[in-house]
C-alpha cells in the first residue's frame, strides 16, 4: 500500500530510512550539502532541508549554509599544567600567523598563555603599541625585551594558569578599551561556546573581548570540541580564531557559519630564532 503514511516525495524510502542514511553520510564525511543529498536519494531539495532540521533538533547534525555539519559531543578540558607545553609546535604556527595582524600602533590585550607568550616573541621593533595583559610572564618579557609600553592586569594569582584574574582591576577595566585583542583559548566547542579553566579568568576574559574592536582568538585544534568549567561567552564573541591544520573541516564549518572567521595556521607560517620549545 503506498500513502504518505509510508513514503514521501514518491522516493519509495521512508523519511526514518533517508534520514538514517543522511547522518550515516554525515558521520562519514563531516558534513553533507543539500543538492548532493538531494541527487543521490532523487528527493527535492526542501524535502531534505526538512530532514536536515529534523536532524538538527534531534540533536546529531548542526545547521550550515547549504547543508549541515556532524554535532560533536565536547569533552572537558584537561587541567592546565598537563597541557601547558603540549603541542608547541603548533602553537608557535599559530603565533607566526597572529603576529601577522598585530597592528604597528595602538592598544591591544594579550591574555596569559603559552600561544600567546610564543606570540609576544614575535613583535618587532615596528610595533610602536601598548600592550595590557594579565600574564606577570609576558609583562616581564616584554619590560625586559622591548620597547612597547606595558601595563599588568592585578589580581589573585591563579596557580595553574601563572596568570592574575583581574579581580583589582575592575574599575580601570570598566573604563578602558582595546582596538585588538589577542585571546589565548583554554577550550571552544559549539555547544559550550568558549569557556575557561576560572570563573573570575572567564569573566575577565569576557569583558575584554567586549571592549575590543576586534577579537582574535588562538587555539591549538586540541582545544576545538572542549570545555572548561567557567563560560567565557558564545563563540560568536570571537572575530578571528587562528588554529592549526588538525581542526576538523565540520568544526571550522560550524564556526564560520557562526560568523567566526577561522584562520589555520601551516608550518610555512612559522619563522625561525624566536625560542620555540619543541
Amino acid at each position: 500500500m503506498s500513502s504518505r503514511k509510508t513514503t514521501e516525495n514518491g522516493s519509495g524510502m521512508i523519511a526514518a530510512e533517508r534520514r538514517r542514511k543522511i547522518y550515516e553520510w554525515a558521520l562519514q564525511r563531516g558534513s553533507v550539502s543539500v543538492s548532493e543529498l538531494a541527487g543521490a536519494l532523487d528527493v527535492a531539495e526542501n524535502t531534505i532541508r526538512y530532514d536536515l532540521d529534523a536532524l538538527a533538533r534531534e540533536g546529531k547534525l548542526v545547521r550550515s549554509h547549504g547543508g549541515a555539519v556532524v554535532k560533536e559531543a565536547g569533552l572537558p578540558v584537561p587541567p592546565y599544567p598537563q597541557i601547558r607545553e603540549t603541542n608547541m609546535l603548533q602553537k608557535s604556527w599559530i603565533a607566526s600567523a597572529a603576529a601577522q595582524l598585530l597592528p604597528e600602533s595602538g592598544c591591544v590585550f594579550i591574555n596569559a598563555g603559552s600561544t600567546t607568550y610564543q606570540l609576544v616573541l614575535r613583535l618587532q621593533e615596528r610595533h610602536r603599541i601598548e600592550i595590557a595583559t594579565n600574564s606577570p610572564e609576558i609583562a616581564i618579557y616584554l619590560v625586559s625585551n622591548t620597547s612597547v609600553e606595558v601595563d599588568l592586569m592585578g589580581g589573585r594569582m591563579v596557580r595553574d594558569s601563572l596568570e592574575t584574574d583581574g579581580s583589582l582591576s575592575a574599575d580601570a577595566l570598566d573604563k578602558l578599551y582595546w582596538d585588538i585583542a589577542f585571546v589565548g583559548l583554554s577550550a571552544i566547542d559549539i555547544d559550550h561556546g568558549i569557556t575557561s579553566i576560572n570563573l573570575q579568568c572567564a569573566a575577565l576574559e569576557r569583558q575584554v573581548m567586549k571592549d575590543s574592536r576586534k577579537v582574535i582568538g588562538l587555539c591549538d585544534s586540541s582545544k576545538l570540541g572542549r570545555f572548561g568549567r567557567a563560560k567565557v561567552g558564545e563563540v560568536n564573541l570571537l572575530d578571528i580564531l587562528i588554529t592549526d591544520n588538525g581542526a576538523k573541516p565540520a568544526v571550522i564549518e560550524a564556526l564560520e557559519v557562526r560568523g567566526v572567521q577561522v584562520i589555520t595556521a601551516e608550518p610555512e607560517c612559522a619563522i625561525d630564532n624566536t625560542g620555540d620549545t619543541d
